[in-house]
């Protein structure tokens, strides 16, 4: 019994030792580049990366005056052009083709309406300082915002963290006097609460045929709103716009996302005071919406004061 046993400890142990020094298959990785294609501006860098492989790669471009690449795969564009960047792995190349392109703020001639503000915004590389060359006629704060002060012409310079600068010019016109002004577009409005009183019953089936344009007409609160608008406004066109820290006694605002309009009455500091039908299928006067709400829901202003 005794050699019975040793000798099936022999057989199992025979057998872990073969089952250790078998050679173990595994899946080769698949080798395959980051990217294919790349689009870097002048003086910024990516990084390319060669996945699966862990040997020794080569990486050359094809043109390092436009963009250059170290032996870690970090490539450096330099000018506008196209550059196509090689990894060299065990005797098979990948390749990726990097774009450069130029830095750019998104305008280089902006006209503005004196009073009304712009925000230059600098793509492609990082904006460290903003300056005009006339604040009295256009200001910029240092978040690229630009202020229309009076009528002239001034130039913003953008620093960015390379030392170059991009510019643009403000051309700031004086606003058109319409004769329109908030008291005047209010007094109209508030007049028309005899004819749609507190609480008259407004839904989805009343109608308002609009003379401003864009639409021929709305029904429920939007028809309202219109009704309200040509009684302050009559034919001037209106155009939309979604700058919601620019909202005027008279405009219409399109919130609720996308699900209700409202007229404007009164602007506060905090908020807006509004009129509105097919508020619970009625019409309702003096409501306040916070400005949080209305940048929160809302969708964009309908204004018809002349630009």
């Amino acid at each position: 019994m005794t050699k019975f046993i040793k000798k099936l400890f022999a057989l199992c142990l025979a057998a872990v030792l073969m089952a250790v020094m078998l050679p173990v298959q595994t899946e080769a990785a698949t080798v395959k580049l980051n990217k294919t294609k790349a689009t870097v501006y002048a003086g910024s860098s990516i990084t390319l990366k060669l996945n699966g492989a862990s040997g020794r790669q080569q990486w050359r471009s094809s043109n390092p005056s436009v963009a250059a690449v170290s032996q870690k795969g970090k490539v450096t564009a330099k000018r506008v052009r196209t550059s196509i960047i090689t990894a060299r792995y065990q005797q098979t190349s990948y390749r990726c083709q990097v774009t450069v392109k130029k830095p750019y703020l998104n305008s280089a001639n902006k006209t503005l309406n004196k009073g009304k503000t712009y925000v230059l915004k600098l793509t492609g590389a990082k904006a460290v300082s903003w300056k005009s060359n006339k604040s009295s006629v256009a200001s910029v704060n240092q978040k690229g915002k630009v202020t229309a002060k009076k009528a002239g012409k001034a130039k913003i310079t953008c620093k960015a963290k390379d030392g170059k600068s991009y510019h643009c010019t403000i051309n700031v016109k004086e606003q058109q006097d319409s004769g329109l002004t908030a008291a005047k577009v209010y007094k109209a409005m508030i007049a028309m609460k005899s004819s749609y009183p507190e609480g008259m019953r407004w839904t989805n089936d009343n109608y308002y045929q609009w003379k401003g344009g864009i639409y021929s007409g709305g029904y429920g609160c939007a028809g309202f709103a219109f009704a309200l608008s040509d009684a302050a406004f009559g034919s001037l066109p209106a155009r939309t716009h979604t700058d919601f820290s620019n909202i005027r006694v008279g405009d219409i605002v399109r919130m609720n996302y996308n699900a209700h309009s409202v007229i404007v009455l009164e602007v506060k500091s905090n908020g807006v005071v509004v009129a509105e039908g097919n508020f619970n299928e009625s019409v309702h006067w003096g409501r306040e919406i916070s400005n949080q709400e209305i940048k929160q829901t809302g969708t964009y202003v309908m204004t018809r004061y002349p630009q």
